[in-house]
């Protein structure tokens, strides 16, 4: 995805494009291109003095842009309000990449600032391109009477951004609103091309190729399957689902009873989220390793030391460790995943998916959140004391009764 404005040149060559391939905002007179630039600028890495300046000057520049935008034909409006949304998704990223160097009241105040922004994109949407009244119409019939089966590849629902009515402006495949249904994707179908789940109940999507963004909105009792995410995958709003994929960043929000097999080249970002657990990426499939290499993904690893077990909570700010997430111990993973057809793996009986994986793991959920037994009244006044334990058994002991959220169950 190749961020641009369309009103502006944008003031930063440091806000990357959600490739995260060291791509920036910029414009030319014949419309919008990309320039080249570091990740690491002049020789060494961003610091948050920086990253606070950048943020600023471009949150003003797309405040400035909004307001010059005028009432005209309802198309030029929602391009012109379209292109500024993708300035602030661009931001998105770039804070997402800055997140691990800022502290965490800062992390809560720019991504309020960000979602200010899309809310006053739309506000101003409402004001010089409102929609029509919603009204139900008659669907027209299929042709040859025929209908779709539930579990079969629904490629029928593939959209452009162009035509999406969202909110948020978005380019590449658009999956929605669909429940009990398959998707697959084989090696070359995407090339590279940003990918929006959206609205799906039940549903199992096998993308064996190599994407540029992904996002996902309200998934329910899904599993997904993607190899290799050339930059950041952004969930908002799911639950009960298991993904397995290797991206660049993760961030997860408004989430809940969540089982992510990953790799990531950044600790993974959790927010207003619980019951999330994560494992190793364990994907195989004949194109792995070449898509893993043409999205700059490395090598996955399943040491606890890869940056795919490094979970940062944004709304944890004890010392003590996060009771929100977990990583899911060795004992409970399933066998490496190995897929030979997408279309085959995606149409695999059951549909819906059971989720078994899932389901593991909320009997862990269950066993860890359940309330410490409570002592019958005058229970201490009758029972003698405990003996000393002995040295061997100390540290047995002096365990707590609940597990830390990073201690493995």
């Amino acid at each position: 995805l190749k961020f641009g404005s369309a009103l502006s040149e944008s003031p930063h060559p440091d806000i990357m494009s959600s490739e995260g391939n060291g791509k920036a905002l910029g414009t030319s007179g014949d419309g919008l291109e990309c320039a080249e630039v570091d990740e690491v600028q002049g020789g060494h890495e961003m610091t948050k003095e920086e990253f606070f300046g950048i943020f600023r000057t471009e949150q003003g520049a797309i405040r400035e842009d909004l307001k010059a935008v005028s009432a005209s034909s309802g198309d030029e409006v929602n391009q012109a309000l379209d292109a500024l949304l993708l300035r602030v998704q661009a931001l998105e990223d770039s804070f997402t990449r800055a997140a691990h160097l800022l502290p965490p009241y800062d992390v809560q105040k720019y991504g309020g600032a960000l979602k200010e922004l899309a809310s006053e994109i739309a506000v101003r949407r409402e004001e010089l391109a409102p929609r029509g009244k919603f009204s139900f119409k008659r669907r027209a019939p299929v042709a040859g009477g025929a209908e779709k089966v539930a579990g079969t590849e629904a490629a029928a629902v593939v959209s452009s951004s162009t035509a999406s009515p969202s909110p948020q402006a978005v380019t590449g495949q658009v999956y929605e609103d669909l429940q009990g249904q398959s998707i697959a994707c084989a090696s070359g179908d995407l090339a590279g091309e940003d990918v929006t789940l959206r609205r799906l109940e039940g549903c199992r999507i096998v993308l064996l190729d190599r994407v540029g963004a992904l996002h996902c909105h309200e998934l329910r009792r899904c599993e997904i399957i993607v190899g290799a995410v050339g930059s950041s995958a952004l969930l908002y709003s799911c639950s009960d689902c298991v993904l397995t994929l290797a991206t660049k960043q993760l961030r997860l929000h408004d989430s809940d009873n969540m089982l992510l097999h990953l790799h990531t080249l950044s600790g993974p970002v959790v927010e207003h989220c619980k019951r999330i657990a994560f494992a190793p990426y364990d994907l195989s499939y004949a194109s792995v390793q070449e898509h893993m290499s043409a999205a700059s993904l490395g090598t996955a690893s399943a040491e606890r030391s890869a940056p795919w077990a490094d979970v940062q909570d944004f709304n944890w700010h004890k010392r003590q460790a996060s009771p929100n997430w977990c990583i899911l111990p060795e004992e409970h993973r399933r066998p490496r995943a190995e897929v030979a057809d997408a279309k085959a793996a995606a149409a695999a009986a059951p549909m819906p998916p059971a989720c078994a994986d899932l389901d593991r793991c909320t009997v862990l959920w269950q066993a860890v959140e359940a309330p410490p037994k409570q002592a019958l009244p005058g229970a201490a006044e009758r029972s003698p004391p405990p003996a000393a334990p002995a040295p061997a058994r100390a540290a047995a002991v002096a365990a707590p009764d609940r597990l830390d959220s990073d201690d493995e169950f």
